[in-house]
């Protein structure tokens, strides 16, 4: 059965790195998310009904964000990755040096390396989690994610230190003047906090917190959306759990205030990367690359 991608006639993953390389290389670096999946949707002449295609959430149903959208600040991290765009500011990208000459074809060589690269890690990885010190394989229950220990212990906090967790965590994402309010007469707002994506513009943004092992669902976005208008210009939904599908059709309801959701999936990512109860220690892997050259000139000896 086709996919939704397939079937809108959208482009796949290759491709999309291709348009963006190109897109960069016909705009003033550097230029933000936004600007990137509209230069993509320009170029290709996507029709309405192909830019309403949304991206398939991890956790099932629908995301907030278009395919066009979310595949293009894909393809600009995979850029990044492979050296040819670099991140001046959050959420900018511009061409490096050698982003300016590469061709599309070499495009494709980097990001098939990085992956026989990534492939080969998550093998040692593999290996070395689920052998024991005596080399026999760990019972697979007793290998447990860290996600799942964190949203554990987010679900054992209290409700006021998770509204103060979120706080915390809007901070270092770059939100200004964040208040934990918490109060019952906030009509289900529990902090608030002003979000500057350059020093021209602004956003009031309200946010509310539930701590759930399940689904909130759309009568939550419904209310949540209603105690803010008037005082803030969009929200924000932080949970342990999930979001329904109907709830993520509220949040990107057209013409209403704009509701992002953030589900215990990306709540968990979101504190890894900003280093929030979350310590990361990097490995240290050699790549090692048989140079066939130097072996090739003792074959022209007498």
């Amino acid at each position: 059965m086709a996919s939704r991608r397939e079937q809108a006639g959208l482009p796949k993953g290759a491709e999309m790195r291709v348009l963006v390389l190109d897109r960069l290389r016909h705009m003033v670096n550097p230029v933000n998310r936004k600007q990137i999946g509209d230069a993509v949707a320009q170029r290709l002449r996507l029709s309405p009904e192909q830019l309403a295609v949304r991206e398939p959430a991890s956790g099932g149903g629908d995301s907030t964000r278009s395919f066009v959208d979310w595949w293009s600040e894909w393809a600009c991290n995979d850029l990044k990755h492979i050296g040819v765009t670099e991140q001046p500011g959050r959420g900018l990208y511009q061409l490096t040096e050698l982003g300016r000459t590469i061709s599309d074809q070499e495009v494709a060589q980097r990001h098939r390396e990085r992956g026989r690269r990534y492939r080969s890690k998550q093998r040692e990885k593999s290996e070395s989690e689920t052998a024991g010190s005596d080399g026999e394989r760990v019972d697979d229950e007793e290998v447990r994610a860290w996600e799942d220990e964190l949203l554990d212990r987010l679900l054992s906090a209290s409700p006021k230190a998770f509204e103060h967790l979120a706080g915390a965590l809007l901070q270092a994402a770059g939100f200004d003047d964040v208040e934990v309010t918490g109060q019952s007469s906030d009509g289900g707002i529990d902090g608030i906090g002003t979000y500057r994506p350059s020093g021209l513009i602004s956003f009031q943004t309200a946010f509310q917190c539930k701590r759930y092992k399940g689904s909130v669902g759309s009568s939550t976005v419904r209310d949540f959306r209603g105690s803010f208008i008037g005082r803030s210009d969009r929200g924000i939904i932080i949970t342990t759990g999930s979001f329904t599908r109907d709830a993520r059709d509220e949040a990107a309801r057209a013409g209403a205030n704009p509701v992002d959701l953030i589900d215990g999936e990306a709540l968990c990512a979101l504190l890894k990367e900003h280093s929030l109860g979350v310590r990361t220690t990097q490995r240290v892997v050699e790549d090692i690359v048989v140079d066939q050259a130097y072996f090739d000139q003792f074959e022209d000896t007498q």
